[in-house]
């Protein structure tokens, strides 16, 4: 059930993205839009993590020229212990990160702006939110993200990491 209630939101998120993004852009904004969004280019495609029994995808696709969406899930066995939506969008100077998961935010989607893009460190950040407050992506090596939250969770500073390979 909470499967079916998460894949009836992925429609709502990538249509208000599309709708947001093509609300009046001159075809010189979007040029300008598309250089800072090409920048993660790279992130499109389908990446991977397998750890034991553990499996994790997310996967990237470009849907117009200023927005990108993704789907992401880990299962354990065979069971699918969490999922989420998100959506990359170039809106005037800023990047946004917006990022649905079903179990949590009372199933309402967060934004996160990209603050730095700084040595391929691509980090988004949301001080509003409880955790995570920043969520950074690299591109350490050919075929490979690293990702990772952080915040701080009761007073205690937190990071979590996450590594994909490319799926060919």
């Amino acid at each position: 059930m909470k499967k079916f209630i998460f894949l009836l939101f992925i429609p709502l998120l990538l249509n208000s993205c599309k709708n947001n993004s093509e609300k009046g852009n001159s075809g010189a904004e979007i040029i300008a839009k598309e250089e800072k969004i090409d920048k993660l280019q790279w992130l499109l495609g389908t990446w991977i993590n397998e750890n034991g029994e553990e499996f994790s995808q997310e996967t990237w696709s470009q849907e117009s020229p200023t927005t990108f969406t993704a789907f992401s899930f880990t299962q354990v066995g065979k069971e699918t212990v969490f999922a989420e939506t998100m959506a990359l969008e170039q809106k005037g100077d800023s990047l946004l990160l917006t990022v649905a998961t079903a179990n949590q935010n009372e199933k309402k989607p967060v934004t996160f702006k990209m603050v730095s893009s700084e040595k391929g460190h691509f980090t988004f950040e949301n001080k509003n939110h409880d955790f995570p407050d920043r969520i950074i992506y690299t591109n350490p090596a050919k075929d490979s993200l690293h990702a990772w939250i952080e915040g701080t969770v009761n007073g205690v500073p937190k990071k979590i990491d996450f590594s994909f390979s490319r799926k060919n």
